[in-house]
């Protein structure tokens, strides 16, 4: 019974935390976004709409995205080199970095590997 207990415990400690991370909000503005020392552009979010990634803050175009309940942003449109010549958009999670709300991008790569790209607010 004590495995039981223990786990019971657990979750009852966790379930605030995923609370709070589900009423975040993903403020307005532009985040930096870098796949480890690498930066990969800019992503500008303005009311619901997005555009970028851009390195010269060259935008094309404005696409509609949608924050989940979960901590989960739905992108209704391309997100430059992230999302094309072979690569796809796994999941993108709002998270913690470094103290403040921004987002991780998971991308499979044309080859089969994974690559994240983190982005922070500016």
């Amino acid at each position: 019974m004590k495995p039981l207990l223990s786990t019971a415990a657990l979750l009852l400690l966790a379930t605030p935390a995923l609370a709070q991370l589900q009423t975040v909000e993903l403020k307005d503005g532009r985040y930096n976004c870098t796949l480890g020392t690498y930066y990969m552009g800019d992503i500008e979010l303005e009311d619901g709409q997005y555009r970028g990634p851009a390195w010269d803050g060259k935008f094309e175009g404005d696409y509609p995205y949608e924050l989940t309940e979960g901590g989960t942003i739905n992108w209704d449109g391309p997100l430059g080199g992230l999302s094309s010549g072979g690569n796809t958009v796994v999941a993108t999670v709002l998270g913690d970095v470094g103290g403040t709300v921004g987002f991780d991008i998971t991308i499979q790569l044309e080859n089969g590997n994974f690559s994240q790209v983190t982005c922070s607010p500016e």
